[in-house]
């Protein structure tokens, strides 16, 4: 005779092979979240240091007085780096969202 199926919040509550399966899972998207989000990020801030090393004659280019490497440290990356979070925070809370889907309701909450 199979077995029934338990909800996932017992699982979880239970510490089963599932809920450990299901804390995994989570774990795992949200390390593999936060990587990729580093490796923009290092990407983003190691790629001006190698623009400014391959094309030298950025550091002789004057923008209203201003080095044009002091405005390609300042204007385009904070705007980039503000962006990535945004995304960042947006799929966090979307993968937070789903696994309480999977859990299931709260019985706390209000209608």
């Amino acid at each position: 005779m199979p077995r029934p199926l338990r909800p996932a919040r017992d699982e979880l509550a239970e510490a089963t092979s599932h809920g450990v399966l299901y804390l995994r899972r989570l774990r795992r998207a949200q390390l593999s979240l936060s990587l990729l989000a580093v490796t923009a990020f290092g990407g983003l801030l190691g790629a001006l240091p190698l623009a400014l090393y391959l094309l030298p004659g950025l550091s002789r280019i004057d923008l209203l007085g201003v080095p044009l490497a002091l405005w390609l440290v300042c204007v385009p990356l904070f705007p980039l780096f503000v962006g990535l979070a945004i995304a960042y925070e947006r799929r966090a809370e979307a993968l937070e969202r789903a696994f309480r889907a999977l859990v299931g309701p709260d019985d706390d909450a209000e209608p």
